[in-house]
């Protein structure tokens, strides 16, 4: 005779404790930790942008680039930004993942962009007749920063539009503006097109850098910075991840351009120009200066799991 419980009488129901999880989240021991692979890859840029650096013109000297001296002048110019302003970032940005910090994805994504514009100059500029170990391995760091570019840009986009809606107008605005200082700078040169007017004599022996600056330039940054102002302007779950992007972007150019300027003078280029010079410390000071508005108020938010 069984009881209504199902145990035959006189015997008693022994309860003994389950060796599975119980209700609830139980990360076991080896679950890695939230953000681990995309420090991982912010750290594989910046150790990628150091290593670049170190073996080229600006200490080593072990990369053979065949330009001209005001070129060479520029690369260390250049990498002097990639390793005193971008690797620090990339490291920032990592950090921030581990912790799970939503600054994480905006913040790389500059860098990220930067180190794939700068590449393809790097690879394509030297018209090398040979293959090379730098262009291989320049074309590595490039799928990286590709990679990181696409992932800090998924991380933005889920932080949906976060964009205040009183400064919606101004942020459109501001990268319409952006957009508009970087065509001015080509202006003259399409204007002068029908003339076949040459390019600048500073790049008459490296014609292949300077179209690969031209069509970044014109081809993507204008475009993307025109299709992130409407989005902007419109709202949406792309908005802020745009303008983090553009911005972000915009936040290290100015100054690699402002410190290639920089290093001409101070090793008397004879294309050297103080004025310019000026005018590109201003614009990068100015461009900082609304970087550090647009993302400080990541800073105040909580932060994230996923």
């Amino acid at each position: 005779m069984r009881t209504p419980t199902g145990t035959r009488p006189g015997r008693r129901r022994v309860l003994r404790p389950s060796s599975g999880p119980g209700p609830g989240p139980h990360p076991g021991p080896s679950e890695p930790p939230v953000g681990r692979g995309f420090a991982l890859l912010c750290a594989s840029v910046a150790a990628g942008l150091v290593a670049n650096s170190v073996c080229g013109p600006l200490v080593l000297d072990l990369i053979d680039y065949p330009f001209a001296a005001t070129i060479e002048n520029q690369l260390i110019g250049l990498e002097l930004v990639s390793v005193f302003l971008v690797v620090p970032l990339c490291l920032v940005a990592g950090v921030l993942a581990l912790r799970g910090h939503p600054a994480a994805g905006p913040l790389a994504f500059g860098p990220s962009a930067y180190t794939a514009y700068m590449l393809v100059q790097y690879v394509l500029g030297p018209e090398y007749a040979a293959y090379v170990p730098a262009a291989v391995l320049q074309l590595v760091l490039f799928v990286l920063s590709l990679v990181l570019a696409v992932w800090a840009w998924s991380r933005s986009v889920s932080l949906g539009d976060a964009i205040p809606a009183g400064r919606r107008r101004a942020y459109g605005l501001a990268l319409i503006a952006l957009g508009g200082f970087v065509l001015s700078r080509y202006a003259s040169g399409l204007a002068g097109a029908p003339a076949h007017t040459p390019i600048p004599a500073e790049f008459a022996a490296s014609r292949t850098f300077y179209w690969s600056i031209f069509l970044l330039d014109l081809g993507v940054v204008v475009p993307g910075t025109v299709a992130a102002a409407v989005s902007v302007l419109r709202g949406g779950r792309l908005a802020a991840a745009s303008l983090y992007a553009v911005v972000g972007w915009f936040a290290l150019v100015p100054p690699s351009v402002a410190s290639m300027g920089i290093v001409m003078v101070a090793r008397d280029d004879p294309y050297a120009s103080v004025p310019q010079v000026l005018v590109l410390s201003t614009v990068a000071v100015l461009f900082a200066a609304f970087a550090v508005v647009v993302f400080r108020p990541l800073f105040g938010r909580e932060a994230v799991t996923g």
